[in-house]
């Protein structure tokens, strides 16, 4: 790829400057780099071409985009109407899709996050008819983007729900038919296991550093315990209360579904200290409840602080599904307390936890086998201690008593029997 002659002054790609204008670059937890641009009074767009060579120069290829954007030659597809896209074609298929009551019917961040991955892809390819899209197209896409294995993955899952929805609508297939979903049986690249998941020691650390009566135990403690999302946390309050259960509807997973959870003890106990008063239990130091992003950011600082980096408050929920796996809760009892619509994301905890069984198990088998290999096969000797030979009949064998000489005196047999 041809390079500008323009020497980067930045030591790496993480810095969160860059040399152009409106331009920054946030790093995700996997050390991914994205790059957006945000003109004041639109939407931050994110550039698609690579910054660096492997030469450390800026690519032609961004600044020309960079550049592009700038004049406003961009396809804010965000913002196009149904009818400004033909009928058959890519972009037209999503639009309506948009509209649908599949669409609608998910929760506000799953949409914001189709309308912007779905929204990049058709700027690129949204005039094409999708009657044409293939499989191997869209693993094209999918390995284009492969520098962000996540991102790429993520593309490939939000095309197989949108043709599986353009599947199910016998109007449209009747319009513009299509023989299968171009997306289906795409393997991921992506070898992440996703957000980590914490360990009982990171746990026992995070309690150690907030003691009972802080912001941050109270806002781990319902994490944990009652293995929400961050998006339901912050709107849990004093209303939610029922009892010894909580009362709520998670915003995604359950259709809407009221979830009844019980309080364990550890959460009682920090319920206790919660402030009073308050519409929600969680606050900012203004006084207002956390947007979803907002805890989202806070929860990262009280990591940080802690000496925690790697763990999110998602990883103290994936933590919470693992400890009841292991527990022995069933893939339905975890779909009951997580809201989760079916048995795929439950089973992933529950696989997990019968492996584990199952190989303590196998290893405990391990262990009786060799005992009983490593008993002694040699006969014991007889209770006489007489050696059987040729001069057997010289001795006559004798009705063991016990003690030495096989003798007993009359004290000894009374005093045996009150033993």
């Amino acid at each position: 790829m041809k390079t500008l002659k323009i020497r980067s002054t930045m030591p790496s790609a993480n810095r969160k400057k860059i040399p152009f204008k409106y331009c920054s670059a946030d790093v995700d937890r996997h050390g991914n780099v994205r790059i957006y641009l945000r003109r004041p009074g639109l939407p931050k767009y994110r550039m698609q071409s690579s910054y660096l060579d492997d030469n450390g120069n800026i690519t032609e290829a961004f600044a020309a985009e960079y550049h592009r954007v700038m004049a406003g030659n961009v396809d804010q597809v965000l913002n196009t109407k149904p009818d400004e896209w033909k009928p058959g074609s890519i972009g037209w298929l999503f639009a309506q899709y948009q509209r649908s009551k599949t669409f609608q019917e998910q929760d506000q961040a799953t949409q914001r996050d189709k309308h912007s991955v779905l929204g990049r892809y058709c700027a690129t390819v949204g005039h094409l008819p999708f009657q044409m899209l293939r499989k191997s197209d869209v693993e094209a896409s999918q390995m284009k983007r492969r520098e962000t294995p996540a991102a790429a993955d993520k593309l490939v899952k939000y095309l197989k729900a949108l043709f599986n929805w353009a599947l199910s609508d016998l109007d449209l297939m009747a319009r513009f038919p299509v023989p299968r979903n171009p997306a289906e049986g795409i393997s991921k690249i992506s070898r992440s296991d996703g957000f980590h998941t914490w360990s009982a020691i990171e746990i026992s650390t995070f309690r150690e550093h907030y003691p009972l009566g802080t912001t941050a135990r109270l806002a781990f403690e319902l994490l944990y315990n009652l293995g929400i999302r961050r998006s339901d946390l912050v709107q849990l309050g004093p209303g939610n209360l029922d009892g010894d259960t909580f009362k709520l509807v998670p915003q995604k997973g359950s259709k809407n579904e009221l979830l009844v959870l019980p309080i364990t003890r550890a959460l009682m106990a920090a319920l206790r200290h919660a402030p009073e008063g308050q519409e929600t239990f969680l606050t900012t130091e203004f006084g207002k409840p956390f947007s979803s992003n907002g805890f989202g950011n806070k929860m990262r600082d009280w990591c940080d602080t802690a000496g925690l980096k790697q763990c999110s408050s998602h990883g103290l929920r994936k933590s919470a599904a693992t400890v009841l796996a292991e527990a022995g809760a069933t893939e339905y009892q975890l779909m009951a307390v997580f809201g989760w619509s079916d048995s795929k994301t439950a089973r992933i905890y529950t696989k997990k936890a019968e492996q584990k069984r199952l190989a303590k198990s196998a290893f405990e088998h391990l262990e009786v086998s060799t005992e009983r290999k490593n008993v002694p096969l040699s006969r014991h000797s007889k209770p006489s201690g007489t050696k059987r030979g040729k001069n057997a009949g010289k001795s006559t064998p004798q009705k063991w008593s016990g003690g030495p000489g096989g003798t007993r005196t009359p004290n000894q047999s009374v005093m045996s029997g009150r033993l």
